[in-house]
This record gives structure tokens, sequence and C-alpha cells, in this order.
């Protein structure tokens, strides 16, 4: 929104001061300013008419009925609540966007207006609209993403306070998968209570494609048909743990240090052919990551037995010589990175929330902020504007007969090309 504000000269001022003949408007300089306007509550009073018959009225006899008629009205997201999809949107924006505990939230809006939202009232408006509406895309997301040859995935903990109804505080984890660089960006957030193979099992049990992932010996142990691809940022990282406590001139007199410079050179080759088609990725792996990729091994394979074991070197060497085999397969498809760096970022908005809100209530409300955080983040990384793409959603999801036609439900998918053009960040 542009408002135009105009400085003029009033009329009897435009003089000229040589010969006080009149001026005439010979241009107009533009100043741009931006404006920040605070967020304000308003309230929306909704009045349905209720029409009737008077001539049924008139000859209304015994056990006749007269016809009411009411004017349509939206179905707005919760049922006899007060909060509108704005109002959710917003709550939901704050918390999963912007990592704001619902407590802060809280005391922002009754600083802003004096309007007084409990966070429990707040937490069942999010929990309602994850199970009545989010639900549906968060279910279309785990199957369109299961359909790509190329996934992503990662792990990490988070704490729950109470689980079957008594307090825990158990460590649970976050498990997130994510499509690969050349599909349409789909991010999944999935509860589960621990980080046993079974999480991972369950949501693989059909897939057959490339699975990126770290040195976490569970995705080494999934179903045949699943080919794990290594990543070169651990590999790399061990080495630089090793030696960042030495002085730069300490450092290139160790192991290590050739080990790190090994997967530097790695990762200069792989930018030279970053933005070229898979295809040509492919090629130009072969002809030069390859030798360079056989020469690193056989390092690691002559150097490890002259380290000593248990060292910090001999770790690292090990554990490059146990992933060797999953970095191995970034040569067999052009459309596989070398680091599994895309599922890490999508892992950080989480954690980043995590410091903020510090633990989660119960299991129900860990399972749909995985839903949220799926959609959010997926929105997101298909430049959408969170808070229009959810007020979207919640004024159009419970107006759509989702029973009689299911398949509407990819008009609302982060990646639909149906979203109205004002969900979409415009580009500079």
């Amino acid at each position: 929104k542009v408002t135009v504000i105009e400085h003029e000269l009033p009329i009897d001022q435009r003089i000229c001061p040589n010969c006080d003949s009149p001026l005439h408007d010979m241009k107009t300089e533009v100043t741009r300013t931006l404006k920040l306007v605070p967020a304000h509550f308003e309230v929306e009073e909704h009045r349905r008419h209720v029409y009737t018959c008077r001539e049924c009225e008139k000859n209304q006899g015994e056990g006749d009925k007269i016809p009411f008629v009411r004017a349509d009205m939206p179905n707005l997201p919760i049922p006899g609540s007060f909060a509108t999809p704005e109002l959710i949107a917003g709550i939901i924006n704050s918390k999963y966007t912007n990592a704001m505990p619902l407590a802060r939230i809280e005391r922002e809006f009754d600083r802003m207006d004096s309007v007084r939202i409990s966070r429990q009232n707040m937490s069942n408006w999010v929990l309602h609209c994850s199970e009545k509406y989010f639900s549906r895309i968060y279910a279309h997301m785990r199957s369109t993403l299961l359909s790509k040859d190329i996934l992503h995935a990662d792990e990490t903990w988070t704490k729950v306070v109470q689980q079957d109804g008594r307090d825990s505080k158990k460590k649970c984890y976050i498990w997130v998968y994510c499509s690969g660089a050349y599909d349409e960006p789909i991010i999944y957030y999935e509860f589960h209570e621990n980080r046993a193979s079974e999480s991972a099992q369950k949501f693989l049990k059909d897939y057959k494609g490339f699975l990126h992932s770290d040195g976490y010996e569970v995705y080494h142990r999934l179903d045949p048909g699943i080919t794990v691809v290594g990543c070169l940022a651990h590999i790399k990282r061990k080495f630089t743990d090793a030696i960042k406590a030495l002085s730069p001139e300490e450092q290139k007199k160790t192991v290590c240090f050739k080990g790190q410079e090994y997967c530097d050179y790695l990762f200069h080759i792989e930018k030279k052919y970053k933005n070229d088609e898979p295809e040509e990725r492919y090629k130009k792996r072969l002809t030069l990551l390859k030798p360079v990729m056989d020469a690193f091994l056989a390092w690691l394979k002559e150097t490890k037995p002259l380290t000593v074991p248990k060292s910090q070197a001999y770790e690292a060497i090990n554990y490059a010589l146990k992933q060797w085999p999953y970095i191995e397969n970034i040569l067999l498809d052009g459309r596989l990175e070398l680091t599994n760096n895309l599922v890490e970022r999508s892992i950080r908005p989480f954690t980043i929330g995590r410091k903020n809100w510090v633990t989660m209530k119960t299991d129900r409300g860990a399972h749909d902020s995985a839903m949220v955080y799926s959609i959010i983040q997926t929105a997101l990384a298909n430049n959408l504007k969170i808070y229009e793409y959810l007020v979207y959603l919640l004024k159009q999801m419970p107006n759509t007969d989702f029973n009689q036609y299911p398949e509407l439900i990819e008009k609302f998918v982060p990646w639909s090309k149906e979203l109205p053009a004002n969900c979409y960040k415009t580009k500079n």
C-alpha cells in the first residue's frame, strides 16, 4: 500500500521572487519513506439476517410451520468461538515462524489493546485447527514426499512435560524429512517418543530411492531399496573439531589438517558445476570429483595405521572410512548433494523455537506442532507469506467439502499453483 502525500505551495505564494509573475508546477520530487503501522485489534460483528413470510404468519393453522430463511454466512474456523482466521493466523505465525512462546504472545496482546486471551485458549485454537484442517495438508505432504526419488533426513530432540497424564520431561525426538534440491520444496516434521530405528522404518517402509543422511547408523539399516547418501560436511567436521584448539601454525602440522584440506577441495570442485543441469553434474563429477575422492580414500587408508588408536585423528579418519560407502553414492545421480545441509537448515527453526519455549506440554501438542512446523517451513521454502497463507487456509478450508471432494486439498498445499497472489512474497 502506498499513501501519497502532496506538498504544494499555497496559491498566494506561487509568485516569482524576481519578477512577481505566477509560478507554474515544473516537476514533482518524490521521496519514499517506510512507515510501520503497529498491529491492533478490530471487532467484527456478524449480523445474520433471518427472514420469514408474513402471509404464512397470517394464514397459519394449527400445526403449520412457518418457514425461516437465513442469509448465508461463511463458516468460522472454530464454531462458537470469537477467534477469526486473522487472529489464529497471527498467533500461529508468532509462535511457529517467529519462535515466540504463547506466554509472551499473551502479554503482548495485553500490552497492545488490553485484550486478554489466555495461552490455554490460544493453545486450544491451534490444536483444533491443526487437527481439523492442517492434518489434511500434512497427510498430503507425506504421500507426495514419499513419491519423490530423493529425500533428506535428520532428527533433533525435544522434551515433553507430560505423557499419559503424568509428569515426565522425557527426551523425545522430532524427525525431519525434506525433498531434494530439484523437486518442489517439501519439509516434513514428525514427532516420535524416541530415536529408535522403528521411527525411520515406519516412515520409510514403502520408500524406494535415495536418502541423504548423516552417519547415524539407523539410516544404514533400512530397506535395501533405499540408497543412503552420506554427508561430506560431517566428515569435515570431525577433522575440524580435532584441530580447532590449535594455533594456525600447529594445525598445518597435523594429519587432520590434511583431511580438512581434502574436504575443502572437494567442496571447491562441487561449486564449479553447482548450477548445471543434473545430467551435466553427473558427468563432471565422474571426471572432476571422482579422482580427488579416490585420492582422499587412498590417503585415509594409508594414514589410519599411522595414527594413535582412540585419538581424535584416529576417530576422524575411522569415521570417514565408515561413511565412505555412502559418500561414494554421490556419483550415482546428478541430482544428489554432497551434504545433508538441506534438511539441517530445515531443522534450525525448530531448535531456535526450542530455546524459547524449552518444552512441549503433551505428546498431542508435540504431534500437532510437528504438523504446523511442516506447513510453515514448506510454505517459507515455496516463497509464501506465512500470515496471508494461514489466513487463506483458515477462511477457505472450513468452507470446503473435503468429504465429497477430497482432491480439493491440492488447492491448499504450499506448492499449489492455485494460491492467491497475495500469498506470495514479491520479488525485489
